[in-house]
């Protein structure tokens, strides 16, 4: 499928784009990833993605952030109008697209139900 799927407008590609998500979004851990969602205005949704290298090598951290891509195709009509970032738990070993794309499509869902503490101000 190539990159048409995940065009460039659809990525938070400017460090302040990640930061402002980091900063004002809404923190909803999953079973496989945690992710956060912050509103935008432009009517789609962005998608930002970190697989640090503390996560394991490149082999292992490529393959979660095609996962997360393939995850957030299919959730993606679901997720408009707001900015997401995904970063794997600390523990996962083996990720599935299964459960990423679960952790994607709960987060919307619960951030409409409830209003979750706001993320911690520790650096």
């Amino acid at each position: 499928m190539g990159l048409t799927g995940y065009p460039r407008h659809v990525r938070l590609r400017r460090r302040a784009q990640f930061q402002r998500v980091l900063r004002e979004g809404l923190v909803y851990p999953g079973r496989e990833c945690v992710v956060r969602i912050l509103a935008n205005e432009l009517g789609f949704a962005r998608l930002g993605m970190a697989a640090p290298r503390q996560y394991g090598n490149a082999v292992r951290r490529n393959r979660f952030r095609r996962l997360v891509r393939a995850a957030f195709r299919e959730q993606q009509e679901q997720l408009d109008g707001v900015d997401v970032f995904v970063a794997p738990r600390r523990g996962l070993r083996e990720p599935t697209l299964e459960g990423i794309a679960a952790d994607l499509a709960t987060a919307p869902q619960r951030a409409r139900k409830s209003r979750p503490r706001p993320p911690s101000r520790r650096r």
